[in-house]
Formats: C-alpha cells, structure tokens, sequence
C-alpha cells in the first residue's frame, strides 16, 4: 500500500513539474515576441518623425512670413540676414529640390503684397538672390565627362575659400583680397577694401552630391563630382 501512495505522489510531482516547466517556456516564448518590435515600427517612426519634421517647418515658415510682411508693412528694409535667417542649412536639409522651394517661397509672399509693397518686397527679395544664390559678377563654367562634372568659379583677387558640399547644396565662403587704385583707359578706379561673399549654388543634375570635392587653384574654386551613371 505504500508503494502505491510513493508511486502516485511521484506521479503528482512529476506532472507538476512539466507543467510548470511548460508555463515558464511559453512565458519566455510570449517575452521574446512581445520584445521583437514589429516589421512596421521602424516605418512608423519615420512617419511620424517626417510629419514633426514638416510641422516644424511649417511653423517655421510661418514665422519668418510674418516678420516679413510686418517690416514691409511697416516701411522697414529686408537685409540679406533676414533672408539668411530663414534659408539657412536647416532649411536646406533633406529636401529634395531646395531651390525650387525657395522660388514657391517667393511667389507665395509676392502675391501676399498690393502693388507698392510688392515692388518693394520683389526689390528685396532678388538683391538677396542676386548674392547669394547666383555667381553674380563671377564666372560659373560647367564641365561634363563621362565620368564627371566639375563646376568653376572664377574669383578675380581671391584670398580664401571654403567650400561646404552637402546632398542638398554648395556653399562657398570666401573672401577677395583689396584692389588697388588704378587707371582704365580714362577712367579712374577707386581702391576697394577686401570683400566676403558667401555663395550657395545647386548640385549640378547628372551630378553624385557625396562625390563632390573642392580645390584652390590661384583664383579659381574647382568642385568636382563623379557622373551619374
């Protein structure tokens, strides 16, 4: 009789035991999937992250929009910086066509002003353009290979350059060195102290932007990218 008691106890523990051997490995298998974040997180995150990121500029826009149309209501002058202050490297980042943003920029507030305040805003707008997004009085060459496109500035009397290249932009910070008081012909040249520019120009079309590296060579800038194949 006891060893029948023995047995069925034995039985009983046994049974117990598997169970709770069972339980405690669907509990770690449950943690392990639970744990696994699924396929669509990381897309969703990126969503949501790209909507903040389009509601913060959103905001930003809006802002600098309002500022604008104060001081032009106002009577009040748009310096280069107050353009800077919006079309700045955040603005640039991730964008795909960052230079035809900013012209939608620009017909959105121009159709804001009548017509007085819309010279005055236009006037404005195109002296900033003319400065920094145009080579202006210097000459811009393209050249294309099979292999690569190589863009030069030619900067008479520079001094220093530096060249920041990112996927978006080019942006070259450089100074020219005084130029002396001279004669052309008849007409008298006055001396002129140093001058800064900054310069931002797009990324050539068939261009790699990763690929792009600048050099000084007397006064040229040369920035070269690998083709697009």
């Amino acid at each position: 009789m006891r060893e029948k008691y023995l047995w069925l106890a034995i039985a009983i523990l046994t049974a117990l035991t598997l169970g709770q051997a069972c339980y405690i490995y669907e509990q770690k298998a449950s943690a392990i999937e639970i744990s696994d974040p699924p396929p669509v997180q990381p897309k969703i995150k990126q969503m949501a992250y790209a909507d903040k990121a389009s509601e913060a500029q959103a905001e930003e826009l809006e802002k600098w929009r309002k500022k604008v149309r104060e001081q032009i209501n106002q009577g009040g002058a748009l310096l280069e910086t107050d353009f800077d202050s919006y079309f700045n490297d955040r603005f640039f980042s991730g964008r795909p066509d960052p230079f035809a943003d900013i012209q939608r920029v620009h017909s959105q507030m121009s159709s804001e002003f009548g017509n007085g305040k819309k010279t005055l805003f236009d006037g404005y707008w195109n002296k900033w353009f003319e400065q920094r997004l145009m080579p202006g009085q210097f000459n811009l060459d393209t050249a294309t290979t099979d292999s690569d496109v190589t863009l030069t500035l030619r900067v008479p009397g520079l001094k220093t350059a530096d060249v920041d290249i990112t996927k978006e932009r080019i942006k070259i910070f450089l100074t020219t060195n005084a130029s002396p008081e001279g004669k052309s012909g008849e007409a008298l040249i006055k001396k002129t102290p140093p001058q800064s520019y900054i310069k931002i120009l797009p990324i050539p079309a068939d261009a790699v932007p990763v690929t792009g590296k600048a050099r000084i060579e007397g006064d040229l800038i040369k920035i070269r990218f690998d083709r697009k194949r």
